[in-house]
């Protein structure tokens, strides 16, 4: 059983996660743990994405609330086969970048780099100023895959 944690940050294109979980629901032997952050479920109502949050929990196997720095995922006994984070708000970004982990979505990240399992995150706020820049230059030095909601990798 392959074990893929999924983050939704409070970027725009809460969509992109939820088409995520549902590609990867219809994947027999993976198990997915979801964590959506506060303004992810703010935007999934905004956004209106004709999903409520009890129908995106229900894609998932596993929910872990984004203040629970205990969960599974929070820690590097979990084994896990990747990590990834979409939409990224430029706030988790830089959480994951300064290694800040405010919550579980940026400590489960850090935990990922530690333990040097594969993340991905899909920023989704533009344009890009330096620091965005800077942040994303950092985390693509250690080794974090950054793409696009159109990339070939979703």
């Amino acid at each position: 059983m392959r074990k893929i944690v999924v983050g939704i940050s409070g970027a725009s294109g809460t969509i992109y996660g939820i088409r995520l979980l549902e590609a990867l629901h219809q994947v027999p032997d993976v198990e997915t743990h979801l964590v959506m952050s506060r303004w992810a479920k703010e935007n999934l109502a905004i956004e209106k994405t004709g999903y409520t949050e009890k129908q995106v929990v229900a894609l998932a196997d596993f929910v872990h609330p984004e203040q629970n720095m205990g969960a599974t995922i929070a820690s590097g006994s979990f084994k896990h086969d990747g990590m990834v984070i979409v939409p990224t708000s430029m706030k988790t970004l830089a959480s994951i970048a300064t290694g800040l982990g405010e919550n579980l979505i940026a400590r489960a990240a850090d935990v990922t780099l530690k333990e040097r399992r594969p993340l991905i995150i899909v920023p989704r706020e533009s344009p890009f100023n330096q620091i965005h820049l800077e942040n994303m230059l950092k985390l693509a030095q250690m080794g974090v895959a950054i793409g696009t909601a159109d990339s070939s990798f979703l």
